[in-house]
């Protein structure tokens, strides 16, 4: 598509946005004093990195692996390939994964959803085996499946020996590379965190055999806001855990690998995540159905049209940010008609002065028709006697 970029001054604020010199964010960063040797703390809608210590180091994953089989699952219900509905035969390899598991039996049917559910909450392993084998037709192809995502994603540290987590000398990944899945698996929304919110839940719910699950994330307990995401364990790799928390509309994820105990995983999550609530805020630069700017489209008769918002527009910020210090512009996808009620024409670009970029979908105030032959003819016509 032919893209268009517009400079355009913001009368609804009141305020002129213009390009400012981008400093590097949080020169001053401070030695949060972790206890463990690799961490990452990220605000995920941008990717921006908020804090970060020995973030490419290779390490083992343990169970966060198993995030890239749950993106994989989503991707596959939000793609209709399956859904949440499906009953899945457990073959006797998924049932055979030891470890963290539901205690699954050869040739027993569970859903999608209750298979998941003990995914995200309780780590179990016969149930990311089963389902990976569900989608992809075999576990091997669903590790490859992984792999693959992983190098769409740029975790460009990570190679996934099975799906999940088991040590294996070529099963590694980096902190920085798990916030990029998590980030990825948060777009995702409701569909992920419902499941990693819960505290606890059951499946085989109302049979004779039902199972207890208990979240391995204890901080769902005591740290506000917090949601998520996905913890791991092993003797080689330690006690790691991908977390994400919401404060004031504003979402962190952190990373930590290799702690020597959970207290310890949970302090550094802890410490993470307040430094970066302490540095950030929301704030709002446009409102619902607000008057970007005005745009002529090609093959039309309309002279001007409005070019809006259709939702509340807001920015993290650093405290105590200006916002004329933002730098905005918009990027339409076409500068023709037709134009259709509601369709999406483009992007809104944010970016602010610690390099954190946002894009929202910008709209035609109304559906902008385009000229047929008659409209041509006077329009020349009118060109001709004029």
């Amino acid at each position: 598509m032919k893209k268009i970029l517009l400079a355009f001054l913001c009368l609804t604020l009141g305020l002129t946005f213009f390009k400012s010199e981008i400093k590097p964010a949080y020169a001053d960063e401070p030695n949060l004093d972790l206890n463990t040797h690799s961490a990452i703390l990220i605000e995920p809608i941008s990717g921006a990195v908020l804090y970060e210590q020995n973030a490419d180091d290779v390490l083992f994953p343990a169970s966060m692996t198993k995030m890239m089989g749950m993106y994989l699952i989503l991707e596959a219900i939000e793609n209709n390939k399956i859904s949440w509905n499906d009953e899945v035969i457990v073959s006797s390899y998924a049932s055979s994964m030891g470890g963290t598991q539901i205690f699954l039996e050869p040739n027993e049917k569970m859903s999608v959803e209750d298979l998941f559910k003990a995914v995200a909450i309780n780590s179990a392993n016969d149930a990311i085996v089963a389902l990976g084998e569900y989608v992809a037709g075999s576990n091997d192809a669903f590790v490859s499946m992984m792999n693959n995502k992983a190098r769409e994603f740029g975790m460009t540290n990570t190679n996934f020996a099975n799906a999940t987590g088991f040590d294996d000398p070529s099963h590694v990944t980096t902190v920085r590379d798990m916030s990029k899945i998590g980030s990825k698996l948060l777009e995702y929304g409701e569909s992920i965190l419902r499941f990693s919110r819960m505290e606890e839940a059951y499946v085989r719910e109302n049979t004779s055999s039902p199972f207890w699950l208990v979240n391995t994330n204890k901080l769902l307990k005591y740290y506000d806001g917090m949601d998520g995401l996905k913890t791991g364990f092993t003797v080689k790799a330690g006690y790691n855990l991908t977390a994400t928390a919401k404060r004031n509309g504003i979402r962190l994820l952190s990373v930590v690998m290799k702690e020597e105990t959970i207290q310890k995983r949970s302090q550094d999550t802890i410490r993470l995540l307040d430094y970066g609530f302490s540095k950030l805020e929301l704030k709002t630069i446009f409102n619902e159905n607000d008057t970007l700017t005005v745009f002529n489209f090609n093959n039309t008769l309309s002279k001007e049209t409005k070019l809006i918002t259709k939702n509340r527009i807001d920015v993290i910020l650093d405290k105590g940010e200006d916002i004329s210090a933002l730098s905005l512009s918009l990027e339409l996808y076409r500068d023709y008609a037709p134009v259709l009620e509601d369709e999406v024409i483009g992007e809104l670009i944010v970016e602010t002065a610690a390099k954190r970029r946002y894009t929202f979908p910008i709209y035609a105030s109304e559906a902008v028709e385009s000229l047929n032959f008659w409209d041509y003819l006077l329009y020349n016509l009118a060109l001709l006697f004029a």
